[in-house]
């Protein structure tokens, strides 16, 4: 069957939170904060990449758009999986969460039990049945014929033991687990007998999605109460994960005995994702710890993209791919993580 879809990558906000627990003091007040607003993203981007297995198990033809995000009159939304064909949309939001959870229509919760304690969460399904009517503006706001469009919340954690009513519709007929996937995939192929739109308009439709699909940018130090003056500052060793590498004889040198030429380079791209895509001399040598003038002019020259300023004032421009150039944090995530569980 033949399929396309679009990369699944961890969205630049994630990026933003890993870069800033790898920078932000143990002693900081809002230490433990990020750290679990971090570990809550990429569980959730785990439960996102366990539905890559059933979506290629897809009866039919489709494009695939993970973590799409739109707007409607300056109102952003954002989409977990968007499946475009031919005949109907469907929209997937995944959940990971963990152990028992009861699915309360009245009060539209979901409540989580871990031992004796409970947490209090949104109903996703009324976050699927928002995103259901802000996708349909789209359409019309951009002139596209109008598709049916169904949703689903997705638990993509095998050992969450779900509790939901027999009289309670609201979530039964829409809550799903990742195995349920394949067989719903052919009651809708059969559901939806024929075809709307043709391959071209699917074309057409993808292209203006990813034009329009703007990925979340927040100012991450505001949006967590940091100063970047707070950041911890200096070059981290990809060999050992600890943060002190120091320039000599033009390479970086770390305690544990590993050397790297473009060490640098992975504290740049902290800094593009922390505080500015642009960068001045000084304010590059006080984020790593480099001493000469001359050899971080000489850095800035091979890694920036232009120069940006007046003379007195000239910084340099980063740039980066967010799909592509940022894999060196799930490395020192996984030192740091390491470290810190076995004190």
């Amino acid at each position: 069957m033949s399929t396309s879809k679009i990369p699944h990558n961890v969205p630049p906000h994630v990026l933003m939170l890993q870069a800033l627990y790898h920078r932000i003091p143990q002693s900081h007040d809002q230490f433990a904060y990020i750290e679990k607003k971090m570990n809550n993203e990429l569980a959730g981007l785990y439960g996102e990449s366990r539905l890559l297995y059933p979506l290629s198990k897809f009866p039919i033809r489709k494009v695939s758009l993970p973590n799409i995000r739109l707007s409607i009159d300056s109102n952003y939304f954002q989409i977990d999986y968007l499946i475009l064909t031919s005949k109907f949309m469907l929209i997937l939001e995944s959940k990971y969460y963990s152990s028992d959870l009861t699915f309360d229509q009245v009060a539209h919760q979901v409540v989580q039990r871990i031992d004796e304690e409970y947490k209090v969460y949104d109903d996703p399904v009324l976050q699927v049945e928002e995103q259901v009517y802000q996708l349909s503006n789209w359409f019309n706001a951009n002139g596209f014929p109008e598709l049916p469009i169904e949703s689903f919340v997705v638990m993509t954690n095998p050992r969450t033991r779900l509790r939901i009513d027999a009289t309670n519709n609201h979530h039964a007929e829409k809550v799903v687990s990742l195995q349920r996937l394949p067989s719903l995939f052919r009651e809708l192929d059969a559901k939806y007998e024929k075809n709307i739109i043709s391959p071209r308009s699917i074309n057409e439709i993808t292209h203006k999605l990813i034009q329009q699909h703007k990925p979340y940018l927040p100012n991450i130090l505001e949006k967590n109460r940091v100063s970047k003056n707070e950041l911890l500052r200096g070059v981290y060793c990809l060999q050992c994960g600890r943060l002190g590498m120091k320039m000599m004889q033009y390479r970086w040198r770390c305690p544990c005995g590993y050397r790297d030429r473009t060490a640098h380079e992975n504290s740049l791209k902290d800094y593009f994702l922390l505080i500015s895509s642009e960068v001045s001399n000084r304010e590059f040598r006080e984020f790593t710890g480099l001493t000469s003038r001359y050899t971080a002019r000489d850095i800035l020259r091979r890694n920036s993209s232009e120069l940006v300023g007046k003379t007195n004032v000239i910084k340099h421009r980063l740039s980066y791919d967010y799909k592509t150039d940022f894999e060196y944090l799930n490395v020192i995530t996984k030192f740091l993580q390491t470290r810190r569980k076995s004190r």
